[in-house]
């Protein structure tokens, strides 16, 4: 019987004891599991089997995550967590969510920060299958933010690239069923998982850089990988077969990087394996990253050598051109009348089909050694030798109109800045299509069964028909139009971009007729691509009318693709959704001698430098109207410092 006592104990002891923690030992503070500088966050991590590496299967009954004991997190305490499986291992995009019903809601509640540690106890433990990568998502409700040093709270560790998604505002409390594009990290957070057991074998580390499947690496690259708990050291093998060692051949290091000993070739893959050591022995079950190495110079490095790109029926980029600055040269054809350095121009030719077309850049990326993703491009009539510049492009999209049909234009490529500054990018060429069918008021589309979900394709179409909206004070474009009849309760509208998109919409709400309108409210709250939240409460059986157009009142802009979802809350309770204050506006931009700003009333005090970094001048409480006469033609840096320690830089150029 006392044998029978002590074995029941002893299993007693390790299913109480039973945890895995990630990332021990680290301090560095971020955004993950939620971001307490911030008034609103929701965040989603993925921890890979191999990175748990529990021994089996098990039940996950609790959480804790770590921070400074005298770190306060009042502001930041209303948490609702999920948790999923799945077999990423990355996210792709900053619009890469995981759906939430993929995954299973595991806490809603207040945390506390007792001693350094938050911990969360399941009601219902989640079964881990030990198979999949685990999901951990976390929102934060509270209102508010907590300071902490002007920074965020929670530990976090140096992980796999583009593991952690997370968004965070002061202005908008995300609603995970739609949230707004994000931004992807590799810090995530120190964490223990409770109730599962770890595997004797030492865990496999997850190497940093360079990036899975990623381009343009470097011949000469220094490779690093995250450290792992308990490792006396690391094997790294790098091959040109996947599982090669024919460039390294398992060389043991004793720190977490690696300079690779020899240059590697151009527009080459390799395979990479990095497995971690201790007294136990080598981690097991590592997997082979690949990447390819930078490859050689442009082959459209010169206008004569210009790539031909098809012409797109629509605004849809079905047909498109991946390209690079990446080891270009300058063509000896000066900016003006454009702006920014060609020193890396890449060339592309298009025959135009309609007097207007829409060039776009899309998922562009930094490939240079200094970090910048400012591209530029310039579209030219006439022929190579014989340019004339008919259209210069800071946005990384633009309309090119008073084309001749049947013509050749060419177009080049560049990186705004100087050497060092390169990108990689995707060039397409689109048509513009017929007003949509809710392009008016009066065609307006109705929305009859909630939550409502419409993807507007053919946005780009729409006119502002009899002009600007102006009946809000916020004014903005006339774009397309939708219904909807309320029930007495909240409606959310969420209007969202896909991935790369440059489109700045902004939502109106109004009642009355489509011939007299009158205004409900108005959002502007996001910038280019970023999504449009605005919550209303309804009159039962009153009709309500949804425009979705460019954000300006003075200028007619072209709108873009988007997604349109209304939700209701026929109980009128409190919505998933709320605005506190709208992102500053800065228009017109280019400008002749003065600026106009919005919500100064945010503002504690705006600053101008020129491209170097020189500061040309101070303004302390500015009004919405910058007088700025008296500065030379050119491209400056306005920084806005805002009243809640933020701040917001928008690139201004001087006629």
């Amino acid at each position: 019987m006392k044998k029978l006592l002590l074995a029941c104990l002893f299993l007693l002891n390790l299913v109480l004891n039973a945890q895995i923690t990630l990332g021990a030992g680290n301090t560095t503070v971020g955004t993950a599991p939620v971001s307490t500088y911030y008034g609103y966050s929701y965040v989603q991590q993925i921890f890979t089997k191999n990175e748990i590496n529990a021994n089996a299967a098990g039940n996950i009954t609790g959480l804790k995550f770590y921070l400074n004991p005298s770190s306060v997190i009042a502001n930041s305490s209303n948490w609702v967590i999920y948790l999923g499986t799945t077999s990423k291992t990355g996210f792709t995009s900053s619009s890469d969510w995981i759906p939430v019903s993929q995954l299973t809601q595991v806490f809603s509640g207040t945390v506390t920060n007792v001693n350094g540690v938050v911990t969360v106890v399941l009601p219902v433990p989640f079964a881990y299958n030990n198979l999949n990568n685990l999901i951990v998502a976390a929102e934060e409700n509270a209102p508010g933010y907590d300071e902490n040093g002007f920074a965020n709270a929670f530990y976090n560790f140096g992980s796999a690239a583009n593991s952690l998604l997370y968004y965070q505002s002061d202005n908008t409390n995300p609603n995970p069923l739609f949230p707004p594009n994000g931004v992807r990290d590799d810090q995530k957070s120190v964490i223990t998982f409770n109730g599962l057991t770890a595997n004797a074998t030492i865990a496999c580390p997850n190497v940093i850089y360079p990036v899975n499947n990623t381009s343009f690496v470097p011949l000469s690259p220094t490779i690093e990988w995250n450290a792992v708990s308990g490792a006396t050291g690391y094997k790294v093998s790098l091959g040109t077969v996947p599982g090669g060692t024919d460039i390294i051949n398992q060389q043991l290091v004793s720190t977490s990087s690696l300079l690779v000993p020899q240059t590697l070739t151009a527009n080459t893959v390799y395979y990479l394996k990095v497995t971690a050591l201790n007294a136990v022995g080598e981690s097991q079950g590592c997997s082979n990253i690949m990447f390819r190495t930078a490859p050689g110079q442009p082959v459209n490095d010169e206008c004569v050598n210009a790539i031909t790109l098809t012409v797109n029926p629509n605004a849809v980029c079905a047909s498109s051109v991946q390209g690079y600055t990446l080891g270009a040269t300058g063509s000896g054809l000066v900016a003006s009348p454009c702006y920014g350095n060609p020193d890396d121009d890449v060339w592309f030719k298009f025959v135009a089909t309609a007097a207007t077309h829409k060039i776009s850049l899309t998922d562009i990326a930094s490939v240079g050694t200094t970090f910048s993703e400012d591209l530029y491009f310039q579209v030219f009539s006439g022929s190579c030798g014989n340019l004339t510049s008919i259209l210069c492009s800071d946005p990384a999209s633009s309309l090119v109109s008073g084309l001749t049909v049947g013509a050749t234009y060419y177009l080049r490529v560049y990186s705004y800045n100087g050497a060092g500054s390169n990108q990689s990018f995707t060039i397409c060429v689109g048509s513009i299509p017929p007003p949509p069918a809710n392009d008016a008021c009066t065609g307006a589309i109705s929305a009859t069964n909630f939550p409502y979900s419409y993807t507007q394709l053919d946005a780009s179409g729409a006119t502002n028909n009899s002009g600007f909206l102006t009946t809000c004070t916020d004014g903005m474009n006339d774009g397309t139009w939708f219904s909807f009849v309320g029930n007495g309760g909240n409606f959310d509208i969420i209007v969202t971009m896909p991935s790369g998109s440059s489109f700045d919409p902004q939502v109106g709400v109004f009642t009355g007729s489509c011939g007299s309108l009158a205004c409900v409210e108005t959002e502007d709250d996001g910038g280019d691509g970023e999504s449009e939240i605005l919550t209303i409460p309804t009159i039962s059986g009153t009709t309500y009318y949804v425009n979705v157009g460019h954000y300006d009142s003075s200028d007619n802009e072209m709108e873009d693709i988007f997604s349109i979802n209304i939700l209701t809350n026929t109980l009128g309770t409190e919505s998933t959704v709320s605005t506190i204050r709208s992102k500053v506006k800065i228009y017109p931009n280019p400008f002749t001698d003065v600026l106009n700003i919005s919500s100064v009333e945010n503002i504690e005090s705006a600053t101008i430098t020129d491209m170097s970094g020189k500061l040309i001048k101070t303004i302390e409480n500015p009004t919405s109207l910058i007088h700025l006469q008296d500065l030379r033609s050119g491209v400056y840096i306005l920084s806005l410092w805002m009243k809640d320690h933020k701040r917001q830089t928008i690139k201004i150029i001087k006629k």
